[in-house]
Order: structure tokens, then sequence, then C-alpha cells
């Protein structure tokens, strides 16, 4: 097995954290690897070069996964803003791949035996409730189905949907959203044969995903999904992106840009995610 990994912008930790979980003898002996981008992390580089390098070797490592070149790509944390310097469009990896691949798209959040699933991704808290719709919602419930099936061996995966509102809306008192945009996209995905219920209450429903209740809950919102995760399992957490014509597994942090070169930069996050695009690979 090959796997593919992008070191992400060079004035971040990425190139450390790759060097530091390539040396790990028990890393190494999981499969081959392919490197794109420097494993030495570049302080002196402009704003511009990091981003031209960053976005390079994004577009290897895509070019590699959609050629079967690599069994799985693993990428390391990029500077959006950066990015953005070179490429206007960039919004976050993401969106770079599902672009790319000409594909819809859906991130899953992993840790443990824990899966989150977002419906909307990178957008101001304040867009959440007026690009929420029935159709996005059906589609991530049945993206997360499918792929529970596929990736990890579910048979008969059973899912959780969050309600958008405190209290899932109180039946229309703090919201209609669930009434009118969550319920009937999992009324229909039941319909299909998905085990989905739902809208449940976000501020209990992260608790009573630590049961083991469900196989994988649909989150409404980015932080929504991830900050229960996220407190749960900080190091652990990984993305996979579901819809891709290839794995993609990502770390779940930053650049880190303020402890580059200390000594403090933790490789262990990417250790996860490497480990699971070879177990899933």
């Amino acid at each position: 097995m090959i796997i593919g990994i992008t070191t992400g912008d060079p004035k971040g930790v990425g190139p450390e954290i790759v060097q530091e979980a390539l040396e790990d003898p028990d890393i190494k002996s999981l499969a081959e690897f392919r490197v794109f981008g420097p494993i030495q992390s570049q302080l002196k580089l402009s704003d511009r070069e990091a981003a031209e390098i960053a976005l390079r070797s994004l577009e290897q490592g895509v070019e590699e996964a959609i050629g079967k070149r690599v069994q799985a790509l693993v990428t390391g944390p990029v500077n959006k803003a950066r990015l953005r310097l070179v490429d206007p469009t960039f919004i976050g990896h993401t969106e770079f791949f599902a672009n790319h691949c000409h594909a819809k798209v859906c991130p899953i959040f992993v840790a443990r035996n824990w899966r989150v699933a977002l419906v909307t991704r990178h957008i101001p808290l304040a867009q959440v409730a007026q690009q929420l719709n029935a159709i996005d919602i059906l589609q991530t419930i049945r993206m997360t189905h499918k792929n529970l099936q596929k990736l990890f061996g579910i048979l008969e995966p059973k899912i959780a949907v969050a309600g958008l509102n405190p209290h899932a809306g109180e039946q229309g008192l703090l919201g209609e959203e669930e009434t009118k945009i969550i319920r009937p996209a999992i009324m229909q995905a039941a319909k299909e044969g998905i085990d989905v219920e739902g809208p449940f209450s976000p501020d209990t429903l992260f608790w009573k995903m630590t049961s083991g209740k469900w196989d994988a809950i649909v989150a409404m919102y980015h932080d929504q999904g991830l900050i229960p995760i996220k407190t749960l399992a900080f190091k652990d957490t990984v993305q996979i992106t579901l819809g891709l014509p290839f794995l993609r597994v990502s770390v779940d942090h930053g650049t880190a840009e303020d402890i580059v070169g200390t000594g403090k930069a933790d490789s262990t996050n990417l250790k996860a995610a490497i480990r699971l695009a070879c177990q899933l690979g």
C-alpha cells in the first residue's frame, strides 16, 4: 500500500509533524509513503511563496490519488488565508478536492468509535440557517449511511440527526428549521430504508453518542459537530472526506505557526490520520 501525504503550509508545523511521524517505526511499518511538499519548515519564505508550495503539494497529491498511484491521501494543515493569495477561490481542503474531482462531498470526523458528519461546512454562522436545506441534509444522511457500510463494515448503521435550534426548536417555539427542513429529510431517508432518528436537541445528543447508541451523528454546522468530538478526543479526531473517488484523511488541527521550530509540535493527530488511512485504504 502506498499512502500519499501533503505536508501543508511550509511555514506551519506540517513539515515537522510529517517528518516526526515518518520516523516512527510503527508508522513506517504500515505502508510505503509518498510525500508531497517539504519536510522541513521554511519560515523565511514570503506568504506568497509558502502558499504556492502548499497549493502545488495539494495539486500533486490529488493528481496522484486520482491516478490511483497512491491508495489514500493524508493532508497536513494549511493556512487558508495565505492560500487565497494564490487561489482566491480557496475555502478549505474539502472544497478544493470537491472542485477538482467535480464531486459532491461530505466531511465526517472520526475519533475512536465516534463519527460526526457535517451538512454545512466553512460558512459564517450567520449564514447557516439561510443555506440549510432538506436536499443537503438528505444527501449527508445517505452518504454517511453508505460509507459506514463501505468503509467501516457496519451492515446496518444507526444514525442520529441534530437539530439546529436550542431544544431542537421546541416544536416551533425556538425555530422552524426542524419541522420544515430537517424532519422531512429524515423521513425521506427512513423511507429509503436508512435507520435514522431525530432531530434531537444538540445539547444532549453528543453525550448520548458516547454510549454507542448510534454509529454516527449528522450535525448541521461546523462548530456544532466539531466542538463535542474534539473536546472528547482532540488528538484522535481526524476527517474523512466522503464522496471523493479516493480516500482522503486529514489532520484536524491548524498550522500552529506560533510553535514552529520550538519542539512543541505534536504528530499524534497526524499519526491517527495515517493509521486510519492504512486501515481503510
